[in-house]
């Protein structure tokens, strides 16, 4: 599979990651009253679990059996990707001030392209030479 299509699939699962993360952070936000730093990682969490199936199927392809050893690495990679989003959301929210939604989208889409996707490359294109 090209490269150039592995990545337009996994920016598609990005944006239904992103969409849930979204919708998640809102419901928590607006409709449980629950203060936006504290509801910024269970959003985090609920779209890791669709980039991790959807990467994993869908974009990469990968058939292999291996979700216990490809979780715990997706996991290590994400607890990586959720302390820069958590970080960059603070900055970006907390003390510049920005709309919680709009903090949400830019740090997810910086620590995507330039952090969780080229290591989810590597983790699920080794899987599934073995």
């Amino acid at each position: 599979m090209s490269t150039r299509r592995t990545f337009n699939k996994s920016l598609a699962i990005g944006v239904v990651a992103t969409l849930t993360d979204l919708a998640m952070l809102w419901l928590a936000v607006t409709v449980l009253g629950i203060p936006e730093a504290v509801a910024n990682v269970p959003a985090l969490l609920a779209g890791v679990v669709v980039q991790f199936f959807g990467n994993k199927y869908v974009a990469f392809e990968d058939r292999s059996r291996d979700l216990v050893r490809q979780g715990a690495w997706f996991a290590a990679i994400e607890c990586g990707a959720l302390a820069l989003n958590a970080g960059l959301f603070h900055l970006l929210a907390v003390v510049l001030g920005a709309h919680y939604l709009v903090a949400r989208l830019v740090a997810s889409a910086l620590v995507y392209v330039g952090y969780s996707y080229p290591l989810w490359g590597r983790l699920f294109r080794a899987s599934s030479r073995a």
